[in-house]
């Protein structure tokens, strides 16, 4: 039996395998899709607004890291949610993830810009292209993506690669006498474009605590995930403060704000290697995210629907179990955004303040958990006083409310309008399906019961445990 339990001991996840995970899941195509916007914010300092959005992401998300040092929980970020959240957030996290097809209209439209750049004979079609996109990567999913899969471990494989000469190769030829921090034209946004970038750049800084989803895997949970967090939040930042120096020092910032980092790799690599970075690199890193979001959606809309949260009708199945309807609906929610001209700044706007708006909730929520489970806080990976806890998750809260409000101010009042509609929308919405009685409250007490359980042993385990 001893022989057994070191055998899958020694199966488990450490710290260097969850801290690769958190890495690879951060860095990707969204350093590709909103480091010129950024850039466009607050000029050569873009290096400083990327360490700063890392740590801001790392508070932001600040109830996830502490409750992964808390318990161990089974269902990861599911289990989470159930222990925090009342039943009308749960509906509305999950609900709000049906928005995602936003996000893979905004990488179609990328890929298309990247490309754009190597044969810009396209340009006049580029609207069409990110549509065919669109349609084939959402067609894989119907007919099986085993070939997508490999082809997409291909394309992270050569995505790191690019980086990596990306920054080597660019930082030989970065003008060190416009971007440094004691140049006139560091700030170019001032402060508050400073703070603009940060938000704007939130959104590449996501992942580092997906981890979390790899709870039933890791060695030593309480300890070894909060680690993973931590290192890989602290590696991001490192890479993506060399990314910035490169992409806002190489040429002068006005030719990249707003633009893509094509015009930097054209600048630094001989052609040849120019053309391989555009399509290895930036249309690599977009597509395996849209890749991997279309083909990861269903599973948690179709869990959503089936618990009552949507209507039962967009479950819909071919024979061979295919959700046609959901997968529809999503390709419509997707495509919407190409014909309609949706800005990128819209569109990460559209993503990230209802996310932050929850995380803010959510942050709030934890001083009641704290203060239920005294002894898994005691024996807690981040146990600290307690006028130290409540000034992070203070800072925590301002974290969300910087995001928000940051890019809330930079959309026009159409889109103001627009996010503020629906916000409002998805906690009504959530509030009729559970007055009307729709939703399957079963499996939702079912899965807070397990969570309420595994936090009950974790907060009477002897702290030798730890």
């Amino acid at each position: 039996m001893a022989d057994r339990k070191t055998n899958d001991s020694k199966k488990k996840l450490g710290v260097t395998e969850l801290t690769c995970y958190g890495i690879g899941n951060c860095i990707g195509s969204g350093i590709f899709v909103s480091m010129s916007m950024g850039i466009g914010f607050t000029g050569h300092s873009i290096s400083l607004a990327l360490v700063l959005a890392c740590v801001v992401v790392l508070f932001a998300y600040a109830y996830k890291t502490l409750m992964a040092g808390m318990f161990v929980l089974p269902g990861g970020n599911y289990s989470q949610q159930a222990l925090l959240q009342p039943p009308l957030l749960v509906g509305v996290s999950a609900i709000s993830s049906i928005f995602t097809g936003l996000a893979f209209a905004m990488f179609a439209m990328s890929i298309v810009e990247y490309a754009a750049t190597v044969f810009p004979q396209i340009t006049p079609y580029e609207k069409w292209i990110a549509i065919g996109i669109l349609t084939l990567f959402f067609l894989t999913t119907f007919f099986g993506g085993k070939f997508m899969a490999k082809f997409n471990l291909i394309m992270v494989v050569v995505l790191i690669l690019s980086l990596l000469v990306y920054i080597v190769v660019g930082m030989t030829k970065v003008d060190y006498a416009t971007a440094n921090p004691f140049s006139e034209n560091y700030f170019q946004g001032g402060a508050s474009g400073l703070l603009m970038a940060v938000a704007a750049m939130s959104f590449a800084c996501q992942g580092a605590t997906l981890p979390i989803a790899m709870t039933p895997d890791a060695k030593n949970p309480k300890r070894s995930i909060p680690k993973a967090i931590l290192i890989a939040s602290a590696v991001v930042a490192v890479v993506y403060c060399l990314i910035g120096i490169v992409s806002a020092g190489v040429v002068p910032v006005e030719q990249v704000a707003d633009k893509n980092l094509g015009i930097i790799a054209k600048e630094i690599f001989p052609y040849p290697v120019f053309v391989i970075f555009i399509i290895g690199g930036a249309c690599f890193a977009i597509a395996t995210s849209l890749y991997g979001a279309i083909a990861s959606v269903q599973y948690p809309l179709m869990a959503t629907i089936e618990d009552g949260w949507l209507p039962a009708v967009l479950g819909k199945k071919t024979k061979k179990g295919y959700p046609w309807l959901l997968m529809l609906v999503m390709y419509v929610i997707a495509i919407v955004p190409v014909f309609v001209d949706v800005g990128l700044n819209a569109l990460i706007s559209l993503m990230m303040i209802p996310v932050m708006i929850l995380n803010l909730i959510n942050n709030i929520l934890m001083f009641r958990l704290v203060k239920k489970y005294p002894a898994a806080w005691k024996k807690s990976f981040f146990h600290m006083p307690k006028w130290l806890f409540c000034l992070t998750m203070i800072f925590a809260i301002l974290c969300d409310l910087l995001i928000s409000v940051a890019l809330f101010t930079t959309l026009k009042s159409g889109d103001q309008y627009a996010i503020i509609i629906m916000v409002v929308a998805l906690f009504a919405y959530s509030f009729y399906r559970l007055k009307a009685k729709k939703v399957n409250l079963s499996d939702l007490e079912r899965a807070k019961q397990e969570a309420e359980e595994a936090a009950m042993e974790d907060n009477a385990a002897p702290s030798s445990d730890n």
